[in-house]
């Protein structure tokens, strides 16, 4: 699941990258409507348009999306590599093919055995584990158990926070194009701003809606 989400971000940043060094090269005259280049890359239309200060901030906050998912993901894959070799010392675990639900599972019983049974006396013999080696585990202590599961939590809530900021790096090209829409009309009657901001001691990045009546 974590190298799906990972291909998607790669992906998706190669895509960005390359179309806008291809548009970048463009020898027409003729300029990309800044509406376009700010969906493309947010910043690039507030920065044709001449807003250069308000350009820098949705470059900021692109780049401190990208850098917290790529951490996140990073931290989070190098925490489940730990734990599974956790498993296998302290639980005689055999890794190969194995999913998530399986490392769910040997975190909450002690057992295969003891998972069996349990699942046995509630009548659910289609979640049981086969017999041998390949789904074998027995945890030496519930010490070692509970340190596993720890860390299989907190490698799944960096997972998680990860994939909540591929949404904000989305959100981030949607609303950088809306906000070169309104530079681009610049009317006298406009009310609507969307105004981005960051907050460098609280660590905080985020947008503001100004309605004036």
């Amino acid at each position: 699941m974590l190298c799906s989400y990972q291909n998607k971000i790669k992906s998706l940043t190669c895509i960005v990258f390359m179309l806008s060094i291809g548009l970048c090269q463009q020898k027409e005259q003729k300029s990309f409507d800044p509406v376009v280049k700010s969906f493309l890359l947010p910043g690039w239309g507030q920065q044709d348009l001449g807003f250069n200060k308000r350009s820098r901030v949705y470059n900021y906050l692109e780049a401190g999306i990208l850098i917290s998912i790529f951490v996140t993901s990073k931290y989070s894959n190098e925490i489940k590599r730990n734990y599974i070799a956790f498993a296998s010392e302290h639980a005689a675990v055999n890794s190969m093919d194995k999913d998530h639900e399986f490392w769910v599972d040997i975190g909450n019983y002690n057992s295969r055995f003891e998972y069996n049974d349990e699942h046995l006396r509630n009548r659910q013999s289609d979640d049981l584990y086969p017999q041998g080696n390949g789904w074998h585990w027995k945890w030496d202590n519930i010490d070692n158990r509970n340190s596993f599961e720890s860390k299989r939590i907190l490698s799944d809530n960096l997972k998680l926070v990860s994939t909540f900021a591929i949404g904000g790096l989305i959100m981030n090209h949607a609303i950088s194009s809306i906000d070169a829409l309104y530079l681009k009309r610049k009317l006298k009657n406009n009310k609507l701003t969307i105004v981005p901001f960051i907050k460098d001691n609280a660590m905080t990045v985020g947008y503001n809606i100004v309605y004036k009546f």
